[in-house]
């Protein structure tokens, strides 16, 4: 007999005698997010909901994130907060697709090289705000960034990123605003696709870590995959990442991402990242190749002009061919590995 999942919210709930819940957005193994109407303003909202079943609880770091960041560009306007015997729960503003969304809703799997660099200069920034306050994120994934809605109170302009999900963020630094000691031994923490090896090897994660996640997210949204895509075992993507030639990626990447690259190798826990530098990079490319931030994204053009040129398709083939190569010689010898190429 199969069970069924049962909504933390009903449709139909109303919140405060303020927000009408409406329907369910999302759910996910540390909770739920519906949208909602103000009977206040009239305008639709986010709600994010964690059960107080939840083994877990993450919601409570959420909010303390969630509000340090407040004014800052790149974040969804915190609206308000609470707690009953049956689920605590954040209200937000609503925001729009989310970057893992649109990047597989395109005809060929992923980004032009103008989109991913724009996006990067944006989610950069992100990253560098959330840092700034003294916290780091931890799950910096494609999904985790949305583009605003234009609508409602809070809301941000379409073409814009908004950094969402600061549940498994941690504080990095003392009151005092020094660099918090590293424990010997942490817990994984991330997405397995984009976590650095450091993550893998359980070691307490750092600054750099969450610019690993993003070096990861621009490659794949330039090569529509990563090699290690389809293996789902924490240990052997560890081992995969730990072993592939990072070099590789750069071959289909602008050529200023292998000083991004050298730059995150370079950082150590302690390092703080130099994300002027970083920007930097990611501007001159932009310079070099005439693109402006008011070009139209990928997803703002008709499927007939995105997903790159024929040769550029055939470079990325030659890439996905060279991946599975990869992971073939890896675990050539190793039987109890079995990779789906």
């Amino acid at each position: 007999m199969t069970s069924i999942a049962i909504d933390i919210i009903p449709t139909g709930t109303i919140i405060k005698d303020r927000w009408n819940v409406s329907r369910k957005l999302e759910s996910g193994c540390f909770g739920e997010i519906y949208e909602a109407q103000d009977a206040l303003t009239q305008q639709k909202v986010a709600i994010k909901v964690e059960s107080s079943q939840q083994s877990k609880q993450v919601l409570k770091m959420e909010v303390a994130v969630l509000k340090r960041l407040q004014r800052k560009p790149h974040v969804c306007q915190f609206i308000g907060c609470g707690r009953n015997y049956q689920y605590s729960y954040v209200i937000m503003s609503l925001q729009g697709r989310n970057l893992a969304e649109l990047r597989r809703s395109t005809r060929s799997g992923h980004f032009s090289v103008s989109t991913t660099v724009r996006l990067g200069r944006q989610i950069l920034t992100a990253i560098e705000n959330i840092h700034a306050v003294g916290f780091l994120h931890r799950d910096i994934e494609p999904s985790n960034f949305v583009l605003g809605s234009g609508i409602g109170p809070g809301s941000v302009s379409p073409r814009t990123v908004v950094m969402l999900d600061f549940g498994l963020a941690r504080q990095y630094t003392t009151p005092t605003g020094e660099i918090r000691p590293p424990r010997r031994v942490a817990a994984f923490r991330g997405t397995l696709r984009y976590a650095s090896v450091n993550a893998h090897l359980n070691k307490e994660l750092g600054r750099h870590d969450d610019l690993w996640s993003l070096y990861y997210m621009l490659a794949e949204f330039i090569t529509g995959e990563l090699p290690w895509r389809k293996v789902k075992d924490k240990d052997h993507v560890g081992i995969i990442k730990q072993t592939f030639d990072h070099n590789n990626l750069l071959k289909f990447m602008p050529r200023e991402f292998r000083a991004f690259l050298e730059h995150i190798q370079s950082l150590t826990y302690f390092d703080k990242p130099d994300y002027e530098f970083l920007q930097f990079l990611l501007s001159k490319h932009m310079e070099r190749k005439s693109i402006s931030e008011s070009d139209p994204f990928d997803w703002e053009v008709s499927s007939g002009q995105s997903g790159g040129t024929s040769e550029t398709n055939e470079q990325l083939r030659d890439l996905h061919t060279m991946f599975a190569e990869i992971l073939g010689i890896l675990f050539r010898d190793s039987t109890h590995f079995f990779i789906p190429l």
